[in-house]
């Protein structure tokens, strides 16, 4: 069937198709009616597993196999009402659980205090904290910062600065996943038929370390089919006792689809999402799960949607509703993150993104009627998860257009859009062959990489860029510190010219960068070395064909992705410094100085600075040294070198939350920003800097060269929703967003919304709590961000048509 034969054909599916069924409705009310928890099984077998001496002489390759097959085999197994997809992520309907072996001691060192935080609370038992506490000693001497580095002081050293986060965090540290894997692959051949692939692979080597990695995805692949046949057993267990008849007959159907996929390649949709689900969450138990993306699901899921519906055995409104089941399914894990982790990466997403549209491997259109189903489930579900992504080109039909423009407007966040033209030239330009380029899915926050063949690590690390204005203006120390944290640079005394400044920041950033490499390596040396991923790397192309673990470098491309965070703040210091001091001459650098050490004091300098023009605006003088700022962090990015596992390593701007993060720890700036005071989110102006109007604003944005930042960036504008939602700012917006890419930006999404609302739900919580806004690259309930981003999302800038 050709899901676009015609558009009025179209047009009268939408009219004819149901709204949310009313099975996941009641879903998702379910899900968003239960208390964030937290759960203690995965790191409880995880630990009683290595614990066992029996399994201590065995390889690491096959320790981790089986550690993970352990952990599939003993978790709980529950099928809730209504529940047409199943699996479950913990023993608990909504939670999340950390993982020991990597960053998961800090949160397990807080476990006590974990129910009552402010931010984030996670409901745990009084019996399983002292449970999960219990665990810490055994993993002091093998999680990420001891083994890792090379003794006991560098092993703190990374501890202790990572607890802090100021200058980067390698979020490599808590696990190496970012990935989207083949889940094609396992819907069409199953675990088994990667088992049989592994066997014939088996008989034609001799080389001990591939036997070995490939005797560890034998291992995993069995606990993946184990891990459906127990589901098969609960959903016949609980059909011999259920009194309804059509509840009993769901339940039948769920027991032969489980006792089917993921052992075997899925013959219908329904297997099919079913079999990606169970895989999905196996990946959770290996590795970081979080930031595992299902990808573009209504690429491959269409040819079992095709063949369904040609047969009469699917209706659209059958398939939307078990599509919409898995998108709620999606919602029930979320991250176990400690103080840090809440503060750098909060509102309790787990990143897990669905790609929509945009064009098949020849170039072509690959729109099809999944993807609008999928665009209408983001309109009506609204949920945290999954990050929906849409990739528009030049040829996207109309009518998916439209659809996307118009689901901007409704009660929370709307999908964040993608240029398939800009992004692909960026990705062949890194080393992707133009195919594999054209069948990119966006991870995580806005990451575009190969699915299915891709081990990029694109959110490796976080960097802290405007410190290193305030590390340049006072010889490598914070004001106020007599630490010796940065380069040793110049007095300001001695710098006479803008050009000796610019010499002093760029001798910061390779300072910074290059220590940020060196504990990134160790990272990475430590995960190929102590924590290899067998059942993730079965799902990625390369890995089995070579016998090699994604972990050394198996998958196709390795890339590492390192995000710059606070861009227009340093740019736009860079720039009032040269406009005030250089300039101007109204101030001395050593005035500025004194006056950045004592919090810009001086109320008159305060407004000299803040009159400044900023980024953001159209204004040439400013508008450079965000561009020269960018350049530069891409350029130094590609200096870097090669990774462990062979690829490059590729610069991205976005800052999930860090931009508060970082914010809070860096003094007064020269762009007029006092200390703590949060930075922007991503790629954009300073809050409230951008003050011409929705036009200026997107002509400084596409002043930028996007093809630097390969790794992705993420482009947040808050649009006034009144000003759009009639039929002409409609198409004003739709229009806006088409010369924006048009001139080769690269990403955008909206935060539609009343300020009033944003208030409202800040200072009555109660009245609004689901509300959907988009963070960073990604979609939070407003309610799970800490007040001071509460406050970063109501500062930012509002535009009007």
């Amino acid at each position: 069937m050709n899901a676009l034969v015609k558009l009025a054909d179209r047009e009268m599916a939408v009219e004819t198709s149901m709204e949310v069924s009313n099975r996941v409705e009641r879903l998702k009310k379910a899900v968003q009616a239960e208390t964030n928890g937290a759960c203690i099984e995965r790191p409880m077998l995880w630990t009683k597993y290595h614990r066992n001496k029996a399994n201590s002489d065995k390889t690491t390759n096959v320790k981790m196999a089986e550690a993970v097959r352990y952990v599939l085999n003993n978790k709980t197994v529950r099928i809730y009402d209504d529940e047409l997809i199943v699996g479950n992520f913990t023993s608990k309907r909504v939670a999340g659980f950390c993982y020991p072996e990597f960053g998961g001691l800090e949160p397990m060192s807080q476990v006590f205090n974990m129910p009552s935080r402010k931010v984030n609370p996670l409901e745990i038992s009084l019996k399983d904290r002292f449970k999960l506490f219990s665990q810490i000693p055994f993993w002091l001497n093998k999680n990420t910062s001891t083994l890792a580095f090379d003794g006991m002081k560098e092993g703190m050293r990374f501890a202790k600065e990572q607890s802090e986060a100021l200058q980067y965090q390698i979020y490599e540290a808590g696990g190496i996943s970012h990935i989207a894997p083949n889940y094609e692959k396992i819907i069409n051949v199953g675990a088994q038929g990667i088992i049989e692939e592994v066997e014939a692979l088996e008989s034609e080597t001799d080389d001990s370390e591939k036997l070995d990695f490939y005797k560890a995805v034998k291992i995993s692949m069995k606990g993946m089919a184990e891990f459906g046949d127990r589901y098969a057993a609960e959903a016949s267990k609980m059909a011999s006792v259920e009194t309804d008849p059509v509840r009993k007959q769901e339940l039948l159907e769920i027991a032969s689809i489980c006792a089917r996929v993921p052992r075997f390649g899925a013959t219908s949709f329904y297997e099919a999402v079913q079999s990606m689900t169970l895989a999905h969450i196996c990946i959770f138990m290996e590795t970081l799960g979080e930031t595992t993306c299902p990808g573009r699901i209504d690429q491959f899921l269409n040819p079992f949607y095709e063949k369904d519906v040609a047969a009469g055995n699917i209706s659209r409104e059958r398939a939307k509703e078990i599509l919409g089941a898995f998108c709620v399914k999606l919602c029930e894990t979320i991250p176990m993150h400690g103080e840090v982790g809440t503060s750098t990466l909060g509102g309790l997403t787990s990143w897990e993104v669905v790609t929509i549209g945009g064009q098949d491997k020849d170039g072509n259109d690959a729109t099809n009627e999944l993807s609008f189903v999928l665009l209408e489930l983001a309109d009506e579900l609204r949920m945290r998860q999954p990050n929906f992504h849409v990739r528009i080109h030049k040829n996207t039909p109309k009518a998916f257009y439209d659809e996307v423009i118009r689901i901007n407007f409704g009660p929370g966040s709307a999908p964040a859009m993608y240029n398939d033209e800009t992004i692909i030239e960026s990705m062949t330009d890194i080393g992707y062959s133009l195919e594999d380029a054209r069948n990119y899915v966006a991870i995580g926050c806005v990451e575009p990489t190969a699915p299915g063949k891709t081990l990029a690590s694109t959110d490796a690390a976080m960097y802290n860029m405007p410190l290193a204005i305030e590390l340049l203006l006072n010889e490598g120390r914070q004001f106020g510190s007599k630490k010796q944290i940065g380069a040793k640079t110049p007095p300001v005394s001695e710098m006479k010219t803008m050009d000796d400044v610019v010499a002093a920041y760029d001798t910061q950033v390779k300072h910074q960068l290059g220590k940020l490499r060196r504990d990134l390596e160790a990272v990475e040396k430590f995960h190929a070395k102590h924590h290899p991923t067998p059942l993730s790397s079965a799902l990625l192309e390369g890995c089995v064909e070579t016998g090699v673990c994604s972990t050394k470098g198996g998958a196709v491309y390795n890339f590492s992705g390192i995000q710059g965070c606070g861009m227009a703040a340093t740019a736009d210091s860079l720039r009032c410094i040269e406009k005030a001091v250089f300039e101007d001459g109204w101030i001395s650098l050593e005035g500025l100085v004194d006056q950045l050490k004592d919090n810009i004091s001086d109320e008159k300098v305060f407004t000299k600075l803040n009159a400044i023009d900023k980024f953001g605006n159209d204004i040439p003088e400013a508008d450079k040294w965000m561009i020269w700022v960018g350049e530069h962090y891409a350029d130094n990015i590609k200096a870097l070198g090669k990774n462990t596992r062979g690829g490059n390593h590729n610069a991205g701007v976005y800052s999930n939350t860090s931009h508060t993060h970082f914010g809070g720890l860096v003094n007064a700036l020269p762009n007029g920003r006092r200390a703590g005071e949060t930075f922007a989110s991503g790629f954009a102006p300073e809050n409230g800097a951008d003050k011409r109007g929705t036009t200026a604003l997107l002509n400084s944005m596409n002043k930028i060269n996007y093809k630097n930042f390969a790794n992705g960036i993420n482009f947040n504008i808050k649009l006034d929703a009144s000003s759009y939602e009639c039929d002409d700012g409609k198409s004003a917006l739709g229009s806006l967003y088409k010369v924006f890419f048009k001139r080769e930006g690269m990403q955008v999404q909206a935060n539609m919304l009343d300020p009033k609302i944003l208030i409202e739900a800040r200072d009555n919580p109660e009245l609004h709590p689901n509300l959907l806004i988009r963070v960073s690259g990604y979609s939070a309930y407003f309610n799970d961000l800490s007040p001071k981003m509460q406050d970063e999302v109501i500062s930012r800038s509002s535009n009007a048509a």
